[in-house]
């Protein structure tokens, strides 16, 4: 077996670990939350309009969907990924909404589990599939043609580079490699073929650093905030079972790390108006979504909640969840008299508690 085999089958069951070890009690943050419990909607007891009148469409990079969501990119690579990857494109066909694959190193260093990933435009025929690449990748000197084979390879209307500085920092195989990214990001802005979004994987993106991602040209940032899974947890449960004392203790010290989502959002706002903005982390109903929503995002993505739904109930697990978020959203736009989401954004609210703290400190009252 050569070296670069026995590399890329450890890449795989990396894959499959996260997958099964996100679904474990342990992978979540235990104090800190997304904090949309800080967020409050003044309830509008005599709404003017029926519910059947909100509107829950919205623009996605020229698609319209029928409802402000992404199935967010999780895996690829194994078969247990491409089972899951054929669910979610399945059900993001069915319900009009976007849908992402996991990172897509290795259908790059591995073409045999290039189906893994492809499957996923093979189903989902006539809603946006965005691609993924990680950002240590493309800082190390990914080549425009390996980009254009990612986005070919699903047939992508948009490529997502994900930031993941601490996962990358706490892992035994980590690379921790991010010298030279942003002029890295601004020739893939220049030359890539579909628009880019800079996504976080669970610890936030702050104002300063989305002014900086604005700046070069991205089209979109998901904020990937704190308050659902860990992966700072996640490596640490990995750490546990390759017993690295050392490894382990730095996972729990970095485990409650990060922006959560909530003023993530308000933070990635304040440094743009323009760009689309895709909440995710620790999303987990319709009434997430339209806190989110109303704090500034475009579009809610869903990640941890929809692999539970699905390993627990396959397909029509995954449907129901994706149809209670939805049906829950069209409530909240009830229950504040909107009738569409660009009324929702107006939507009075009351921030209180850590957000409240957050929103003075850094100086974001504007933004509510």
């Amino acid at each position: 077996m050569s070296i670069l085999d026995s590399r890329v089958q450890r890449l795989l069951a990396r894959k499959d670990d996260h997958i099964l070890l996100s679904l474990q009690p342990d992978s979540q943050y235990r104090v800190k939350t997304s904090w949309f419990e800080y967020v409050e909607f003044v309830h509008v007891a005599a709404p003017e309009m029926n519910m059947s009148d909100a509107a829950l469409t919205t623009e996605f990079f020229g698609f319209k969907l029928r409802a402000p969501l992404m199935i967010s990119g999780m895996t690829g690579g194994t078969q247990l990924a491409k089972k899951l990857n054929l669910i979610f494109a399945r059900v993001a066909e069915d319900m009009g909404i976007a849908v992402g694959v996991g990172s897509q190193r290795a259908a790059l260093e591995a073409p045999e589990v290039r189906d893994t990933f492809s499957v996923v435009r093979e189903v989902a025929v006539s809603v946006p599939v965005v691609a993924n690449i990680g950002a240590s990748q493309l800082a190390e000197g990914l080549s425009l043609d390996a980009v254009e084979d990612i986005v070919d390879m699903v047939d992508a209307d948009a490529i997502a580079v994900h930031l993941n500085p601490l996962q990358e920092a706490l892992q035994p195989e980590g690379e921790a490699r991010y010298a030279g990214l942003l002029e890295r990001l601004r020739e893939l802005v220049e030359r890539a073929p579909v628009p880019v979004i800079v996504k976080e994987t669970g610890a936030g993106i702050s104002r300063e650093t989305a002014e900086k991602l604005a700046a070069i040209g991205v089209k979109g940032i998901d904020v990937g905030g704190a308050g659902g899974t860990s992966f700072a947890r996640i490596e640490g449960i990995r750490a546990l079972l390759k017993d690295d004392p050392l490894l382990l203790q730095l996972c729990e010290d970095f485990s409650e790390w990060g922006i959560p989502t909530a003023a993530s959002i308000l933070e990635v706002r304040a440094a743009t108006n323009t760009l689309l903005v895709v909440a995710t982390g620790g999303l987990r109903n319709g009434i997430d979504a339209g806190k989110a929503l109303r704090l500034g995002a475009d579009i809610c993505g869903f990640a941890y909640p929809v692999l539970r739904a699905t390993m627990e109930g396959g397909y029509q697990g995954a449907l129901n969840f994706v149809r209670r978020v939805i049906e829950g959203l069209r409530r909240v736009l009830f229950l504040t008299n909107s009738r569409n989401l660009n009324e929702l954004k107006k939507a009075r609210i009351v921030i209180k508690g850590e957000l409240r703290e957050w929103v003075l400190s850094r100086k974001l009252l504007d933004m509510i």
